[in-house]
């Protein structure tokens, strides 16, 4: 009976000890995930939000990515797709809705450790129920290996509730920023809703989309001119929320109201502009290549400008309109907001004509080879 308990009691001590293992050391690896913030919230019919495509590498170092997110475009649609801020540098294709599927393409030459954007989708709430947002299976991230490994990926959906606007919410608009949509390059925020006399307002400016105004009556101070007016001047770059919450006499506080203001302030980075000439592109005739990135609201278009002309919105690769290249070149990047940056380049001279060469050494070869074998007879 002795050594059945110490049996007994050996074999617990070890299944305690075997189970607490389970806890310092899974039986699972987790790999990178892919996710959605905010990965839940609830949405006034009409209204638009938006969502971050996001990646935590979870420790592991990738330098590419494809991602796909399916929604039900009865109740969703896609109002706009951003990549600034995103840690992809380099882009197989812009970010693209093609069947109600989104789509993310890019690398990251340097490769990538940790948790960041993707990409931004604002998203339209076009009738009233409940939502999910999923990444398609066909989603990979690629380890930093030099072999291109895909990487363990797991997926977090998104969820989403589109209700009715209730009635009597005070509207907020802005003058500095009218449209919740679009990038402003202005960092002060002026905001207006009309006050009801008798009612109090409880409200919060923040970064996060789920940040809401508490249920204690508020006072204007410091910068904020006066309750109903209220200006915030000053404020950092990205996107701000701003919530509202009415009390009417006798009554609950209301449900919030939310107006969304997205700032960006600094211009596109410096990049440089490269003249090229190949067999497969506009025939080989000398072309413009350029590219850069903003880190804020992302980039909107380019403009160039080919000697004296004007300008025009082009993309990269541009053929350009003077071949001699006696001209100078400007191209102009132009962000989401508005903010620019100017490359230029002024061709002192003209590139070493590489397929004029190949062309004239063809031809004095074809020469060489018919005079040879119209003055040169074979011996008998």
């Amino acid at each position: 009976m002795k050594n059945y308990n110490l049996k007994f009691k050996t074999f617990s001590f070890l299944i305690v000890i075997f189970s607490f293992s389970f806890l310092i050391f899974p039986l699972v690896v987790r790999g990178a995930t892919l996710y959605l913030l905010p990965q839940s919230q609830t949405i006034y019919k009409n209204d638009t939000f938006l969502v971050e495509v996001r990646l935590d590498t979870e420790g592991e170092e990738i330098n590419a990515v494809e991602v796909s997110l399916t929604f039900p475009p009865n109740l969703l649609e896609v109002f706009d797709l951003g990549k600034g801020g995103s840690v992809l540098d380099l882009w197989v294709k812009e970010p693209s809705i093609i069947d109600n599927k989104a789509s993310f393409i890019g690398g990251i030459p340097g490769g990538f450790k940790g948790d960041g954007l993707i990409g931004k989708i604002t998203f339209w709430g076009k009738e009233i129920g409940k939502t999910e947002i999923n990444f398609g299976e066909d989603s990979k991230v690629l380890s930093n290996d030099g072999k291109g490994t895909p990487a363990l990926l797991s997926f977090s959906k998104g969820n989403y509730s589109i209700i009715e606007k209730p009635e009597g919410l005070p509207e907020v608009s802005s003058q500095s920023h009218p449209d919740q949509n679009k990038w402003s390059k202005s960092n002060n925020l002026h905001l207006h809703w009309d006050l009801v006399e008798g009612a109090e307002y409880s409200y919060l400016l923040s970064k996060d989309p789920l940040a809401k105004s508490d249920e204690i009556p508020d006072k204007p101070e410091g910068e904020l001119v006066w309750m109903g007016d209220m200006e915030y001047k000053g404020l950092d770059e990205g996107i701000y929320y701003f919530t509202l919450k009415q009390k009417l006499l006798g009554e609950d506080w209301s449900e919030p109201i939310s107006y969304r203001a997205m700032i960006d302030v600094t211009p596109p980075e410096e990049f440089t502009l490269e003249i090229g000439q190949e067999l497969t592109i506009f025939e080989g005739k000398y072309f413009l290549s350029f590219a850069t990135i903003d880190k804020i609201s992302g980039i909107d278009h380019y403009e160039v400008r080919d000697g004296k002309g004007d300008w025009k919105i082009a993309e990269s690769p541009y053929l350009l309109k003077d071949q001699s290249l006696k001209s100078k070149i400007l191209v102009r990047a132009v962000d989401k907001a508005g903010n620019e940056k100017i490359g230029e380049i002024i061709p002192h001279e003209k590139p070493f004509p590489y397929l004029m060469v190949i062309l004239i050494g063809l031809a004095i070869t074809v020469m060489v080879i018919w005079w040879l074998r119209k003055n040169i007879s074979p011996k008998d």
